[in-house]
């Protein structure tokens, strides 16, 4: 067996430009059901905007103040698309819960893709129909702007 190394010689920070594409995090404004408005199953909530090109590598949900109602989950994720990408049915409990890279009860533990302008957003899950009055939450996201080509430091070589 063998190795064969096609990086850059020189090794370390060889190659990679200083004006490398860098991540950026996000956080969402927070949405307090008590001061906006109170939040039924089905409902959306759309949190942040996200430009087309975007790599998601990363986030969580932040729980405020729990839901005071234990009938209330939610997912988050695209609701056009994969409406739990990020979290499924999400027990709306106080304290973190991430997704991605370490995500519990995501769909994909993958870095996320996203082509064409989007939301990420929360869809309310109510399995007793009951609403929530309570809760204040919000999500932190961990992005990357992939629009533009990176300068490529490899060479082309033509031969036999």
């Amino acid at each position: 067996m063998a190795t064969y190394n096609r990086t850059s010689s020189g090794g370390g920070t060889v190659g990679h430009p200083s004006a490398a594409l860098h991540p950026y995090v996000i956080t969402s404004p927070v949405y307090d059901a008590v001061d906006n408005t109170s939040l039924a199953g089905g409902d959306i909530v759309q949190l942040i905007d996200v430009p087309a090109d975007t790599m998601i590598i990363g986030g969580c949900l932040e729980v405020l103040e729990a839901a005071s109602n234990s009938a209330i989950t939610m997912d988050i994720g695209f609701t056009g698309g994969d409406v739990d990408c990020f979290l499924d049915g999400d027990a709306f409990d106080a304290g973190f819960s991430t997704f991605l890279n370490a995500g519990s009860g995501t769909t994909s533990n993958n870095c996320v893709m996203v082509t064409t302008a989007d939301t990420i957003d929360a869809l309310i899950l109510d399995s007793g129909s009951s609403g929530e009055t309570a809760g204040r939450f919000r999500i932190h996201v961990v992005m990357v702007d992939v629009s533009r080509n990176p300068v490529e430091s490899a060479t082309v070589t033509t031969g036999t």
